[in-house]
């Protein structure tokens, strides 16, 4: 599938992912600095999906989400209660701190109890289940159903272990992780814990920061 990737429009779309709640109107300026594209470049898609409703400029120049995007909405299906619960959390936690917001699966308990989670080929490894990635061009890129490396793994398993928010350093990333669903350990087959993970460049986010963005985050949701 790689090879049927088109450039043109993936630009297109990282322009559109661009516009959050928190930032439903961007200037050229903002829109460089999100995606990383020239303003040329910028221009000229913007240009194409204003021609097509799916974004609107007024007379200072500022873009906006068009009303085509509305016809789609309707089209989509709703997402499961805790799916668009989870989702909603990552995307107030990108927008307030710009970094790469996600929600890990992690197996814990005994080796006995614990469920494995599916996909994962080792004990104690670590799923990332959603994920809402920064716009940055410098970010912790992460898809939905990648496992993650055995350091940051170990780090989701202390967060499980200790019900405490937890920052560390791994792979030239900053990262802090918060447990917000884990099984007691007396229900049979323990299910894996939902890990908030909130990550991004040590050049820009330093583990402290991103204790401080998580710990703000739980306390305003």
């Amino acid at each position: 599938m790689a090879n049927q990737r088109v450039e043109a429009v993936e630009r297109a779309l990282t322009l559109l992912e661009a516009f959050t709640p928190a930032t439903p109107r961007l200037t050229l300026n903002e829109l460089a600095q999100a995606s990383g594209f020239y303003k040329s470049t910028i221009l000229r898609l913007m240009g194409s999906l204003e021609h097509f409703g799916y974004v609107a400029r007024d007379s200072h120049g500022i873009y906006s989400i068009g009303a085509a995007l509305g016809r789609f909405a309707q089209l989509a299906p709703a997402l499961p209660a805790r799916e668009a619960q989870l989702r909603g959390w990552l995307a107030a936690l990108n927008a307030a701190s710009g970094e790469t917001a996600s929600l890990m699966l992690v197996e814990h308990g005994p080796l006995a109890e614990a469920r494995p989670v599916e996909g994962v080929t080792r004990p104690r490894q670590a799923m990332c289940q959603y994920a809402h990635v920064s716009q940055w061009p410098l970010r912790h890129q992460l898809e939905e159903g990648e496992l993650v490396d055995e350091a940051l793994s170990a780090l989701l398993q202390q967060c499980v272990d200790s019900g405490e928010i937890e920052t560390g350093e791994a792979a030239g990333l900053s990262v802090a992780a918060l447990a917000v669903s884990v099984a007691q350990h007396h229900d049979e087959g323990l299910a894996p814990a939902e890990v908030i993970l909130l990550s991004g460049p040590t050049a820009r986010l330093t583990p402290a920061q991103a204790h401080r963005l998580l710990a703000q985050w739980q306390q305003g949701d």
